[in-house]
């Protein structure tokens, strides 16, 4: 039998109250099954109050309903052979009509039923055992929810029986699977086309897609249009022509190949009344959505709440799981266990032996703060752990005993006993040195992440090819033969190797991978093997702090020659994989986005400027920097002439009037240039280069306007 708490109460009141609204009933009342006495006992019932409904399995109509397994809709319930008047003569109350259908588990056995009271203005029809049954999985999330916070109250203290609860739960409580019934049912309930489920992201502002039904795998990002101004207004909404709505944006449409007809949009909170997401249904099917499928999907947005607290709560158990598989798979790792008074209970043999301690040197009954010095900063977090009772972990600890050096990972686990009360901690050691080395020495040859690949798997099937979106960037020293021959070659190498030192900080300091270098060029990945929302604006930021850092250098390096770079940067499709030989391979990413990113470095030279992008990389970094579209350039291998923009520094640094003034020039030019207006361009341009006479894009399109110009005037003669 269900435990009666204050969260399940609340949660199947809620869907109680949507289900009368929906119905239009009187009441509304939720049976759960008591297998000891063999009857229906209600847990929720509207209109009654510190009062039990029980009904025997068989007896009346809901009893018999569970019996059979099927609805029942009686529209004359008074003169029903299967109505018994008692629970009327008891509860005070006339029952007119009923509907009632049982609630399944998981394994498809009853555990309880739904029944509504009293139609009004109206009989009950098999459409409202249909809308009825669509709220049968929202109960069922509860009844699992309410089992599973029992038994994660009592798996704390016993792991054989969290074993068995995960074995239970963990297909069933996987958030993917249940968002995707969830908005499946929500738009079938609703007879809609498409239903999509948008989460907010709270450091954009952005939100995105984590279900949208006839998308596939493609995922929507927005800060605009009717789901942007449901999640700011925290109010549901019906828009049946949306072409016509001031918030619509039909860019997501173009972007589909999807048109749009009506909207019913539903906030998603949280507990505490905070905008988790939107949900929404898409193009009703042969009508225009009504109050009737908002107030739908607004249970259907609760069901949403419910599933994410679920999943939420299934992470905990599955934490908790893999934490005590240490101490009962791990056994190759050092294990300690301290009481409260701070002394060491239980040692296993791998401890002594990772620490090259002998077993005659027994720290058992040990004050942790009396233990040997070399060994002693092992216990360091064991009294935080014991305080807090939350778990500590310490990465990459090393330690030196007896001429041995260690290299550990430390995990504090608090122990408790049936009621709860912490009775020590338990300390797990894990031996990474072998692993540091080898991880160590591999970096310094192939990008770190296919090092991680290649020590956590037996084999490389994992590195093959794959379709994926990244952003791409090449950097590549100005005139570096000259140098080479005006230097020599200890200078050479001892500039390139601080150089390339200071780069590939900036690369790993923005999440990007070094794929490979060419020379004096670097070529830097961004969102592979793992892409990532943030992958062009990382890109980006890594390149303007390359130019910081690089100015740094030079300050420093007043000795070796001044470097300056170019850097060409491309977001796109690749494909990512290993490329080369059985005997010899190479990890890297191929395709048309890389050979541009190529190509707008090599541009660089020509408009004289340090960065260029491509427009997709504009696209995606133009709220965050402060961008100028430079050209309209035919980029070799490129059918179609691509616009490239250069980047000037963050947007939380506003530009001066004297900037503002100088991009209002350039784009002014750059509009008459595309229109053969040269004179007028030339005019622009050399306004432009009044307020910034080092630009090296404007002396480029001046000198253009020239030469067109003077072509002009030798056709006229």
């Amino acid at each position: 039998m269900i435990i009666k708490n204050e969260k399940i109460l609340r949660e199947v009141n809620v869907i109680l109250d949507q289900i009368s609204k929906i119905m239009d009933v009187e009441r509304s009342t939720f049976f759960l099954l008591n297998t000891e006495i063999s009857a229906l006992e209600s847990l929720v019932a509207q209109g009654v109050e510190n009062t039990i409904i029980s009904v025997p399995v068989g007896k009346g109509i809901v009893g018999t309903m569970f019996e059979q397994k099927r609805p029942i809709i009686e529209n004359n319930a008074q003169k029903s052979v299967l109505f018994d008047p008692s629970y009327d003569k008891q509860l005070d109350f006339i029952t007119k009509s009923t509907l009632c259908i049982p609630i399944f588990n998981e394994a498809g056995h009853p555990i309880g039923a739904l029944q509504c009271l009293n139609k009004r203005n109206t009989i009950f029809t098999d459409k409202d055992v249909n809308i009825l049954h669509s709220f049968a999985s929202a109960i069922t999330l509860i009844v699992k929810n309410n089992e599973l916070y029992l038994a994660s109250e009592h798996i704390k203290n016993n792991f054989s029986t969290l074993l068995e609860v995960f074995t239970a739960i963990s297909s069933e409580l996987d958030l993917n699977t249940l968002i995707q019934l969830i908005m499946n049912k929500a738009a079938e309930i609703t007879n809609a086309e498409r239903s999509s489920l948008f989460l907010l992201d709270e450091e954009t502002g952005a939100l995105w897609t984590v279900f949208a039904k006839g998308l596939k795998n493609k995922i929507v990002r927005t800060k605009k249009g009717i789901v942007a101004h449901v999640a700011k207004n925290k109010k549901a909404c019906i828009v049946n022509d949306p072409y016509n709505h001031p918030h619509f944006d039909a860019a997501i449409d173009k972007k589909t190949k999807y048109r749009t007809k009506s909207i019913v949009s539903v906030p998603v909170f949280n507990s505490n009344n905070k905008i988790l997401g939107v949900i929404q249904a898409i193009n009703k099917r042969g009508n225009d959505f009504d109050s009737d499928d908002l107030n739908m999907l607004s249970g259907f947005a609760s069901q949403v709440r419910i599933a994410i607290e679920n999943a939420k709560l299934f992470d905990q158990i599955h934490t908790m799981k893999n934490h005590l598989n240490i101490l009962v798979q791990n056994l190759d790792n050092g294990i300690v266990t301290i009481d409260t008074s701070f002394k060491i209970k239980t040692v296993n043999d791998t401890f002594y032996t990772m620490f090259g301690l002998h077993p005659m040197e027994d720290v058992t009954n040990t004050h942790i703060d009396e233990v040997n010095t070399a060994i002693r900063s092992l216990f360091a977090h064991c009294k935080e752990a014991m305080h807090s009772g939350k778990k500590v972990y310490q990465d990459d600890v090393e330690i030196i005993s007896k001429q041995k050096s260690v290299t550990v990972t430390i995990s504090v686990l608090p122990m408790q006993d049936a009621k709860g009360t912490i009775i020590g901690v338990i300390t797990v050691f894990n031996d990474i040195s072998k692993e540091k080395r080898i991880q160590s020495n591999l970096s310094r040859y192939i990008p770190q992440h296919i090092v991680k690949e290649v020590m956590s798997t037996d084999s490389l099937s994992v590195l093959k090819g794959s379709y994926s979106r990244c952003s791409i960037l090449f950097s590549d020293i100005r005139n570096f033969t000259t140098l080479t021959e005006e230097f020599g070659a200890i200078q050479i190498v001892e500039l390139l190797n601080k150089y390339f030192e200071a780069m590939i900080n900036s690369v790993y300091k923005y999440d990007g991978i070094l794929d490979k270098y060419i020379g004096d060029a670097i070529m830097s990945v961004f969102g592979v093997p793992y892409a990532n929302i943030s992958d062009a604006k990382n890109a980006v930021g890594c390149a303007l702090d390359m130019f910081t850092m690089l100015a740094i250098l030079n300050t420093q390096n007043s000795q070796l020659p001044i470097i300056n770079i170019g850097v060409g940067i491309s977001t796109g499709n690749v494909v990512s994989g290993n490329i080369g030989s059985e005997k010899r391979f190479e990890y890297t990413v191929i395709g048309d986005s890389v050979n541009l990113a190529a190509r707008l470095e090599s541009a660089t030279k020509i408009y004289n400027v340090d960065l260029l992008i491509c427009e997709e990389t504009y696209k995606e970094v133009n709220p965050y920097f402060h961008c100028r579209e430079i050209d309209t350039l035919k980029v070799k291998g490129k059918q179609i002439p691509v616009k490239v923009y250069t980047v000037s520094g963050h947007k939380n640094v506003p530009l001066t009037e004297e900037q503002l003034q100088f991009n209002t020039k350039f784009t002014e030019g750059l509009y008459y240039y595309r229109n053969k207006q040269y004179k007028q361009a030339k005019q622009s341009f050399l306004d432009a280069n009044i307020l910034m006479s080092n630009d090296g894009p404007t002396h480029l399109f001046i000198t253009r306007c020239q030469s067109s110009l003077a072509e002009k005037a030798k056709d006229a003669s």
